[in-house]
């Protein structure tokens, strides 16, 4: 090909994804309404490509989504951009990992639960990002990676680079770490940060620095490749809230209206019943599911004493099947001591799967766990009256902060869905990232209390109650 002639543009960014690509700041916040090209500016980014990152046989990059499954949407998105402009790049489907012919890397990871980030410990890299930070309901797995965030090699940055909506159960904290006010206007703030940092002498040592971060918003407006697609006209067709957020790019103190439960959550932090909840030991752990095979399964561990129902943790996953939550149940056992008691299950474990070999899902649950108690929730008429008999219950509900945060923010978010033409929320729900843990906590209300009424007492506790029966004697009364 001639010199002179132009070479075919492959991808060129957007002024905003521009903007973004070139800020030297070490930590970047890019996104806020939908439609701004927050997953091809953060994969672009990834390589440092205004370092020679792809050259570099140095450079180590990873980015993070909250589930695997939402992950498989952007390893498929970099295989129609790295291919384009980094030859003879290679991407291993087991580890999920670019390498380039130079050596640099780029792997993709996933952080399910709080606990994932230690898989992590030990490692280095000078390029971090979080796709979608929002959706991480603390800021824990974000504050303990910030440390694997190092290099010896002077000539790569450090760079830790995220996207969001201004939606999801950690609206809070990211808005706070950002000081991004409601209207979503771009910020840039000072603050001091601890590093890891060569020692010189084969080691690390800890040091403070200032940095700088900033936030870069964007909206639909921003991206040309959207203008005439119909996208504006889908955002416009959703709730009021959720067109505040995805269209305008509004930030509203992750104020969730149309909440089925707003009222209930609201008395329950009046109260203090979200808090410290710890298990007692020796009081049996029940636990209400939601199932999805193909989907996302939730669980909670709920523990009854008295007229209170302690809810001391919930676990979520995807792409699991039932051998993976059994595992779960007996690593909880034993790290956490529980001794269960009756596992209730929604009413379509009662029937069968093509994987089940005409077995139905409550069979296999009890084989996969022999001895465990398993029942099945029945189906209510409609949704809305499993959820009122829920909100009866609440009442009496406690919720371990820390062990439920993520069931936690799912009933704050669990949410109807706007009729734009009716210009009122109805009675069916969203169903997004919050109805998982929403219809496994339904299970409770619906099934528990009825349930509880014919579960056979243990021969402890029969003994214990034909003792306070007993006569006492002369000496003892």
């Amino acid at each position: 090909m001639d010199d002179n002639q132009e070479q075919d543009i492959v991808w060129e960014p957007t002024p905003k994804q521009a903007e973004f690509l070139s800020c030297d700041d070490y930590e970047v916040l890019y996104g806020g309404a939908a439609g701004g090209g927050k997953t091809d500016a953060i994969l672009m980014d990834a390589w440092c490509g205004q370092y020679d990152g792809p050259q570099n046989p140095n450079h180590r990059g990873i980015l993070f989504r909250r589930t695997f499954k939402e992950l498989e949407d952007i390893i498929e998105r970099s295989h129609s951009l790295y291919p384009n402009f980094i030859e003879g790049a290679k991407y291993n489907k087991v580890e999920h990992i670019w390498r380039t012919p130079w050596g640099a890397k780029l792997e993709f990871g996933h952080l399910n639960h709080d606990n994932d980030r230690f898989k992590y410990r030990g490692r280095a890299f000078n390029w971090m990002g979080f796709e979608e930070l929002t959706l991480w309901p603390t800021d824990t797995c974000y504050r303990y990676l910030k440390s694997r965030l190092r290099t010896t090699d002077k000539l790569l940055p450090r760079y830790l680079r995220s996207n969001s909506n201004p939606d999801g159960p950690g609206q809070k904290w990211v808005m706070k770490n950002w000081a991004i006010e409601q209207s979503g206007a771009a910020s840039r703030i000072v603050v001091p940060t601890e590093f890891e940092e060569s020692d010189g002498k084969g080691g690390w040592q800890m040091v403070q620095r200032m940095i700088i971060r900033s936030f870069i918003p964007s909206k639909l407006t921003d991206n040309p490749y959207l203008r005439g697609t119909g996208y504006r006209e889908t955002l416009m067709d959703m709730s009021p809230d959720e067109r505040d957020a995805l269209l305008l790019g509004l930030w509203n103190g992750n104020q969730v209206k149309g909440a089925f439960y707003f009222n209930e959550m609201q008395r329950a932090r009046a109260d203090g019943r979200i808090g410290a909840v710890p298990a007692v030991t020796g009081v049996p752990v029940n636990t209400f599911w939601d199932l999805g095979m193909n989907d996302t399964t939730a669980i909670w561990f709920h523990q009854g004493m008295g007229p209170t129902n302690r809810f001391v943790r919930c676990y979520e996953n995807s792409g699991e099947g039932i051998e993976h939550y059994a595992q779960i149940l007996q690593q909880f056992a034993k790290d956490f001591r529980y001794v269960y008691g009756t596992h209730y299950l929604p009413h379509d474990a009662a029937h069968t799967t093509l994987a089940s070999a005409g077995k139905m899902v409550i069979q296999l649950f009890r084989e996969a766990l022999p001895g465990h108690k398993f029942v099945t929730v029945p189906r209510t008429p409609h949704l809305i009256v499993g959820i009122n008999q829920t909100r009866k219950v609440f009442g009496n509900c406690y919720f371990d902060a820390e062990g439920c945060v993520d069931g936690i923010a799912a009933l704050d978010a669990y949410r109807k869905k706007w009729n734009d033409q009716l210009g009122a929320f109805t009675n069916a729900h969203v169903h997004d990232w919050s109805s998982n843990y929403a219809d496994a906590f339904r299970q409770f209300g619906q099934g528990f209390e009825p349930a509880q009424k014919h579960v056979k007492p243990p021969e402890w506790q029969k003994k214990l109650h034909s003792m306070s029966r007993a006569p006492r004697s002369p000496m003892t009364s």
